[in-house]
């Protein structure tokens, strides 16, 4: 017992290195470093050891892996322009690296979904400027099985998500810098890899009137960064499309399928069939094929991009109600569809041996996910429009963390990057409605969400520890008055409940979790 008070000397002394180390500019580096290790793991296991991509070459996947070794091999053709040529480039490096090594596309793909981890808690940090947040989106992020589903396949969602958390996190630094020369460099540095994530999937098209409208209206460097993100994303995607109009004798952007599922989308057709590389070829989309059974035909080759949204466009006209049905492409998205057996589960192509874990991820992405981030997006706009200017309730444990609580620059941080992350997810939102209703199209945006949810999550921690909080302060208020009032001449249980509250309140674990000062 004699030990006791120097044990707990030592105690004090390691939470306060403890503390001042959370405190540290480096912490959030070092967090996102920790969270990365922790997402590769999983990741090169299943893409190396327990689903190996070598095994699972078809559809998709297959000609994803043709064109990137016709790339290496011979000129592209305008067939080619039918798959977007970002994701198949990066499939030609890795073949001229290693010819015929899937596992080093697993390694890589393992490797880009272990930094789109450490991403999510870089841009989760800028939200609330709070550890615990930043650790609950990356470790969120490192986990969600559908991410590291992906990393074992051929396909483009690994790839995709890297460069949107890369583009969000260099267009919010880019905020941050301001005017000075960093600041550009970032904005520029920005556009050149939204332009190669258009590049992997032209339906990141869809983001970019919101960046023009910013570009256009914003206020002080949101102009100038958005400026320089629009100009280096069309130096990267002008070459793409002069190559590609070139070969196709006519006008084009990036690919040439983004009319086939518009189609698909507004009609009422399983599939469509059409001449395409010289034979007929039949395409279709998961949620074309869960809902219906006619197999359409057109006399226009798939490169007609026009023609198929005319068809698509004489299919609204026709029967206008397809406008409404075309939200039930949404809630699929989203995970609000009946479960379906494999292979038309959620998350194409799907997996007899883990679709529990792909069901239960689409299920529970609206109740634990979505709908928490946008109650805590509604919360905060109330919050402002009442002049408290948050969104978690008032005083000090209701609103943000640090910096951002206080009105200084960590809010402005804050604002900017929920701008940056509902604007992406808003252009999600439009390709599920308009081309294709599948929970694969909005997997790689899912650490934006994520990120947004540990914050409401967060929030509403706060604001239930502050109402437990004055609960208990009013309770002890009212056994103090009590006792102050009783004749008992013996005041010392009344002091002592004083001093007991006061050294309650004083210990504040989740501020040191948090990595903010008691």
């Amino acid at each position: 017992m004699r030990r006791l008070p120097v044990w707990i000397a030592r105690l004090d002394g390691a939470r306060a290195r403890a503390a001042l180390g959370l405190r540290s500019p480096r912490a959030p580096t070092a967090l996102a470093a920790l969270v990365g290790l922790v997402a590769l793991v999983p990741r090169l296991r299943f893409a190396v050891e327990e689903h190996p991509l070598r095994l699972y070459v078809f559809g998709d996947m297959a000609i994803y892996l043709e064109r990137g070794v016709a790339l290496t091999e011979r000129a592209r053709t305008a067939w080619d322009t039918f798959t977007p040529p970002g994701y198949p480039a990066l499939l030609a490096a890795l073949h001229a690296a290693a010819p015929g090594d899937l596992a080093l596309v697993g390694a890589c793909q393992a490797a880009l979904g272990a930094l789109t981890a450490a991403l999510t808690a870089l841009f989760a940090y800028r939200l609330d400027r709070s550890l615990a947040v930043a650790a609950l989106a990356g470790i969120a992020t490192a986990l969600y099985f559908p991410l590291v589903f992906y990393a074992g396949f051929v396909l483009t969602e690994t790839a995709f998500a890297f460069l949107l958390l890369l583009f969000a996190w260099l267009a919010l630094r880019a905020l941050e810098r301001g005017r000075d020369r960093g600041g550009a460099a970032l904005g520029l540095a920005a556009g050149g890899v939204l332009g190669l994530a258009v590049l992997v999937r032209p339906s990141l098209l869809a983001f970019l009137p919101w960046l023009a409208f910013r570009a256009v209206r914003g206020a002080g460097p949101e102009r100038r960064v958005a400026r320089g993100a629009l100009l280096a994303c069309a130096l990267v995607i002008a070459p793409v499309s002069v190559h590609t109009s070139w070969l196709l004798g006519r006008p084009a952007l990036v690919a040439t399928n983004g009319g086939v599922n518009f189609f698909l989308a507004h009609s009422s057709c399983r599939s469509v069939r059409s001449a395409a590389g010289g034979e007929i070829v039949e395409v279709s989309t998961h949620y074309n094929r869960t809902h219906f059974e006619r197999r359409c035909e057109l006399p226009r080759p798939f490169l007609d991009e026009g023609a198929y949204y005319r068809a698509g466009l004489a299919e609204i006209a026709e029967q206008p109600g397809r406008l409404v049905r075309a939200l039930g492409g949404v809630a699929e998205g989203l995970g609000l569809a009946p479960r379906r057996a494999w292979p038309n589960q959620p998350f194409w192509p799907g997996s007899i041996e883990h679709g529990g874990l792909l069901d239960a991820s689409s299920r529970l992405f609206v109740p634990l996910v979505l709908l928490p981030a946008v109650v805590h997006a509604m919360a905060r706009a109330w919050g402002a429009r009442r002049g408290r200017g948050g969104g978690g309730g008032e005083g000090e444990e209701g609103g943000e963390g640090g910096a951002a609580r206080e009105g200084g620059p960590g809010a402005d941080s804050g604002a900017r990057a929920r701008g940056i992350a509902w604007a992406i997810l808003a252009s999600v939102g439009v390709v599920l409605y308009a081309y294709n209703g599948n929970p694969r199209v909005r997997v790689s945006s899912d650490p934006l969400a994520l990120a947004l949810a540990a914050s409401a999550w967060a929030a509403g921690a706060r604001r239930l520890g502050a109402r437990f909080r004055a609960r208990a302060r009013s309770g002890n208020d009212k056994r103090v008055e009590a006792a102050r009032k009783s004749r008992n001449p013996n005041r010392q249980d009344a002091k002592d409940a004083k001093i007991l509250f006061s050294s309650w309140r004083s210990w504040r674990p989740w501020r040191f979790i948090s990595g903010r000062s008691t």
